[in-house]
């Protein structure tokens, strides 16, 4: 057990005994620590860790199953019913799949993930897939769980005051790496970065330039980018005068400081992901009816010469800015970085076509991206099950969007743009199934969803 699991664990067993909505606060705060770890086992590249989060969300889960005993009803609320059955019925298509490499029997031969390892292991079913479908039902279970504690507007709001807190914090320690990696300083990495994961030490990464990355709390520079952005939908409302979070001045300075570890965090997917959050924003502001059309055009295109101006300044004038530009993004198809994800995911595409209807099973094969990785693991049956989970709560909260300022129209539109941010950042650096962020987020759109088909019955119909 780490430092910080000592510390912890009379806190969650204190909430198990006492309180169900404390254990559900620590679980919401502590998702986006995904290189916090209350347990770590083994080392090196065999090590692992059970992460903060976890820990916090297995206690609470234990307490809702006792609770729920106590009264012996485990039905799911028929509000968030239907999203809840596709999720259940995409947990079972990837434990079928299981079935694949029992088929298989060592007749198909993975190759290493890793860029000049040329290291091929027969295919057989281990513990491995195992613990990754067990994660996957983990994840799974926390989401409907999430959903069914978030069906009022005062629970969803205090989720929401929870979660930007802990964004906040976060940045703040983001902020502070930068400071020590540009100061010298020692950043203390044994307090938040204590994962024993070999995965999770993103906070020693360095670009080719020497420039030394910010992870934060989260395992690597581009989850913390995929956080962040996630969240920016909160605190958007606030620029509105639509409503808040916290307060409106505390939300729009969230806003700049996020943008501003987005910025510092030298990732593409931060880059790429503010790119694609602009893009569904003024979408999602037609859709609401908050600007027209001709105003849309015009806020895009201004924005598009103000940041390829401030952009191409940036690059021209200043040599750091070039060097890290080249780094990040120009360089990167051809970095050890870029052909390695290009690697897998050819090599994962390569397994899909010779088992494409239910792929080789959960958790055998390696794809830096979200549908490929679904297409080789859980096949055709899979990866179209979890689109068909996700529209079917993208599709109830998109219909469900009008113009009111109820808290309800209001976290519906964060947490639609939240799922969808989410999900477009996942094609390019995979499907988050370990990390807590990502059930959170589901859970709370699949919670705001609950009310969607009803408001959309009852008011005239928005044109797209």
């Amino acid at each position: 057990m780490t430092p910080l699991g000592y510390i912890l664990l009379p806190v969650g067993l204190a909430g198990l005994v006492l309180s169900t909505k404390w254990l559900y606060r620590l679980f919401v705060f502590w998702t986006l620590f995904s290189a916090s770890a209350a347990v770590n086992i083994g080392e090196g590249d065999n090590g692992s860790a059970l992460q903060v989060w976890m820990f916090f969300a297995f206690l609470w889960l234990l307490r809702l199953f006792l609770e729920r005993l106590s009264t012996l009803s485990f039905a799911i609320d028929r509000r968030v019913l239907h999203p809840c059955l596709w999720l259940i019925g995409f947990l079972a298509v990837a434990s079928v799949s299981l079935l694949m490499p029992v088929y298989i029997n060592g007749r198909l031969v993975i190759d290493s993930p890793f860029l000049g390892d040329t290291a091929e292991t027969p295919l057989y079913l281990t513990l491995h897939n195992v613990t990754q479908l067990l994660y996957l039902i983990f994840g799974g279970i926390v989401a409907i769980c999430v959903a069914h504690s978030n069906l009022r507007n005062d629970e969803r709001h205090e989720t929401e005051r929870v979660i930007m807190i802990s964004a906040i914090f976060v940045s703040a320690w983001g902020l502070l790496q930068f400071v020590c990696n540009v100061t010298g300083a020692p950043y203390p990495d044994f307090i938040f970065n204590n994962s024993g994961s070999a995965s999770a030490k993103g906070f020693m990464q360095t670009l080719d330039t020497g420039v030394s990355r910010i992870s934060s709390t989260t395992v690597e520079p581009s989850v913390l980018a995929q956080c962040l952005i996630t969240l920016l939908p909160l605190t958007l409302p606030a620029w509105q005068r639509r409503g808040s979070v916290l307060s409106v001045p505390i939300d729009r300075g969230a806003t700049v400081f996020f943008v501003l570890l987005l910025i510092l965090s030298t990732s593409s997917t931060a880059y790429l992901g503010l790119f694609i959050l602009g893009v569904l924003y003024v979408v999602l502001l037609l859709r609401t009816r908050a600007i027209t059309k001709g105003k849309a055009i015009l806020i895009s295109a201004f924005a598009t010469v103000a940041v390829v101006g401030m952009v191409a300044t940036a690059v021209s004038s200043i040599p750091f800015v070039s060097e890290v530009v080249n780094s990040v993004l120009l360089s990167k198809s051809t970095s050890g970085s870029g052909l390695e994800r290009l690697m897998t995911i050819g090599l994962a595409y390569g397994y899909f076509q010779q088992y494409p209807i239910l792929g080789i099973g959960w958790g055998s094969a390696t794809s830096h991206d979200l549908i490929v990785k679904l297409l080789s693991n859980v096949g055709i049956i899979g990866a179209l099950t979890f689109l068909a989970t996700m529209l079917s709560v993208m599709r109830a909260n998109w219909r469900g969007l009008n113009a009111d300022v109820l808290p309800s129209s209001l976290s519906r539109s964060a947490w639609l743009l939240a799922l969808t941010v989410f999900l477009f950042t996942s094609i390019l650096i995979e499907f988050p199934l370990v990390f807590g962020n990502f059930w959170l987020v589901l859970g709370m759109a699949i919670a705001i969803s609950c009310t969607a088909d009803r408001e959309y019955e009852r008011k005239p119909r928005l044109k797209p």
